[in-house]
């Protein structure tokens, strides 16, 4: 079957349902069955593509295997197929389906194959060949700012790995310019939605009784989220779904109009179902780590009072820099471009922090980044006790594995958790004096 079959959009239509409905598993089980035997290259695209935004990147990349056995290959395909390797933690494998990308003539534009090997290792050459690749890419006129932002910003990590700082800074630089030609941060609609996050919830929808939790991990970007929901969830009455998007959907379409209880009673199934998904027999608790789930915890209260929240802080001056280097596609987080606006979101969040402490100060626990760090172990038996958990056995531990990482730090988060960015900014304040106020706070 192809994109040009009569029965096309009837298929569509049904998975996106399943999808919506929570039933992720049956929604790509529906196309991988439609297309077993794609006749090109876009039906196999598009369904892998789906089963990739499904959270379901193994079962995409067992199916695109197949359809490479079929003799189906192009460039998009080879790049999607890096991708899902790379969220998988097979890093040897994504490089190897990124570069075969980049060489059979991927457009960059579409697919920053570039830019995503320097998000596969940790360089210690700064010579290494990827830089050679990535200046020229810089180089070349023809891609898009955003493009060679993206391009920047992987060519300033290849410095900082290899300690050529003053080299990062000017690449990073060089990043931002390129990156606010197309993209600003709207700092009235911030300001709007901090202080609506501080306006307190109406009474608690109890609903249906569950026998698993809500388990929100929420902090700034790169604040240790990722890291903390994943070794979270080792534990084997757990389960990851990384960052969704669904809370704060629900969060924005229950301030457009009156929470009435039908309306609150839609909206926890619709949340709920998104975080359970197909899972049987269940687990007792469900992780979402969107950071920016900080600005909806009134409605997740409201919807399910035994949600309970893990708030992640870093020091300020390495989490300014940790953000202000890093390439982010969304435009929630537009802010990172300048470090007076990294300053006002890190001071509104501390406020809401307080807020939210006070209000609630038995569903939130506090994870400072470099207690985590520096003692892995205690922080996170404190994190399961405070869900009601006793931590498992080792070799619990060792069974229940990483499930895949998508967002921009899932490289760092399959290592073994080390101290090394602890005052990592404190490299930087020659090049950037910004960072020294922090320091000094």
């Amino acid at each position: 079957m192809s994109t040009a079959d009569p029965s096309w959009n009837a298929n569509w239509e049904h998975a996106r349902l399943l999808r919506n409905q929570g039933r992720y598993d049956a929604a790509c089980r529906h196309l991988f069955s439609a297309y077993a035997s794609p006749d090109d290259a876009s039906a196999a695209y598009e369904v892998a593509l789906f089963a990739k935004q499904a959270h379901r990147p193994a079962d995409a990349l067992n199916y695109l295997a197949s359809v490479f056995e079929n003799g189906i290959s192009t460039p998009r395909l080879l790049a999607l197929m890096g991708s899902l390797c790379h969220v998988l933690g097979d890093f040897a494998g994504a490089r190897e389906k990124l570069l075969a990308a980049w060489r059979a003539g991927v457009d960059l534009d579409e697919w920053q194959v570039l830019p995503a090997l320097a998000h596969l290792q940790r360089y210690s050459n700064r010579d290494h060949s990827d830089r050679t690749l990535l200046e020229a890419a810089l180089a070349d006129q023809r891609w898009a700012p955003r493009t060679r932002a993206a391009l920047g910003f992987a060519l300033g990590k290849l410095f900082d790995d290899t300690e050529a700082y003053g080299d990062a800074v000017a690449a990073w630089e060089q990043a931002h310019r390129w990156s606010l030609l197309t993209t600003g941060w709207d700092d009235s609609k911030w300001k709007r939605r901090v202080d609506q996050a501080r306006q307190p919830s109406e009474s608690g929808h109890r609903g249906v009784a569950r026998a698993w939790t809500p388990v929100l991990v929420v902090g700034l970007p790169r604040s240790g989220t990722t890291l903390l929901a994943d070794r979270l969830a080792r534990h084997p009455a757990l389960r990851n779904r990384g960052e969704m998007p669904f809370l704060l959907h629900v969060h924005d379409l229950l301030a457009a109009q009156p929470r009435t209880p039908e309306l609150l009673t839609a909206a926890s199934e619709l949340w709920h179902a998104h975080l359970r998904q197909d899972d049987q027999p269940g687990a007792a608790g469900y992780i979402d780590n969107n950071p920016f789930n900080l600005l909806a915890l009134e409605t997740a209260f409201s919807l399910d009072p035994e949600t309970r929240v893990l708030w992640c802080r870093r020091a300020p001056a390495d989490n300014a820099l940790s953000q202000w280097s890093q390439s982010f596609a969304h435009l929630d987080y537009a802010y990172a471009h300048r470090f007076e606006d990294i300053a006002r979101v890190q001071a509104d969040v501390a406020v809401l922090h307080g807020t939210m402490v006070r209000r609630w100060p038995s569903r939130i626990l506090t994870i400072e980044y470099e207690d985590f760090v520096l003692s892995p172990d205690c922080t996170l038996e404190r994190a399961w006790h405070f869900l009601g958990l006793q931590p498992p056995r080792q070799a619990d531990g060792d069974v229940h594995h990483q499930g895949p990482i998508t967002s921009a730090s899932l490289w760092q988060v399959r290592q073994p958790i080390h101290a090394g960015s602890v005052g990592h900014s404190r490299h930087y304040v020659e090049w950037l004096p910004q960072l020294a106020t922090w320091q000094a706070s």
